[in-house]
């Protein structure tokens, strides 16, 4: 369809002819397009200097991290309890979790509050870098568990896998089941 200006030809013809190209331009562009490519979605945390994805349909919510009352005769890796968006929650130290030291900022980290944990939990990072969405086919499976390092983890997300383009450096995926575990039976 020629779209040109014509001698005679009204505006109102003119336009629709624009929309109507403009429609097929676009139908044409989608139309060579790759299927859908079902993703999956994590919280990237820092822990020192290793990266963790967290599943982000158990997270509720970030917080700055904030001081906890210790409890007496816990494991060094529950740091105790706080109140987190009007919940008191226990909170985990993430990196004692995985065996791991914490950089300690002085500024400070973040606390992560998981959902549908009874009773509620809170895991502390060094800080939060965003939120990845990484192509199901991408995430490489553990299939040794000594081969992706300390914990209970589930795979590994290589560098450039995210699609949003957030988060540039690969983090390995955390079962987080497995994680709270020895701290939830």
């Amino acid at each position: 369809m020629k779209i040109g200006r014509t001698a005679g030809a009204d505006p109102t013809t003119r336009t629709a002819a624009l929309l109507d190209a403009r429609a097929a331009a676009l139908a044409a562009r989608k139309a060579g397009q790759d299927e859908m490519v079902e993703t999956a979605a994590y919280l990237v945390c820092a822990c020192g200097t290793e990266r963790y994805g967290l599943p982000l349909t158990a997270v509720a919510g970030v917080t700055p991290e904030r001081p906890c009352t210790g409890l007496p005769g816990a494991p060094t890796a529950l740091l105790g309890i706080t109140a987190v968006a009007g919940a008191i929650v226990t909170v985990l130290d993430l990196a004692a979790c995985l065996g791991l030291d914490r950089r300690g900022d002085e500024e400070g980290g973040h606390v992560v509050r998981l959902r549908a944990q009874e009773p509620p939990v809170a895991l502390a990072v060094d800080r939060v870098l965003g939120i990845a969405r990484i192509e199901i086919g991408l995430a490489r499976p553990a299939t040794e568990p000594e081969s992706l390092g300390r914990g209970p983890l589930s795979g590994y997300a290589p560098p450039g896998s995210d699609r949003t383009g957030d988060v540039r450096e690969g983090f390995s995926l955390l079962d987080l089941p497995a994680l709270l575990a020895r701290f939830t039976t």
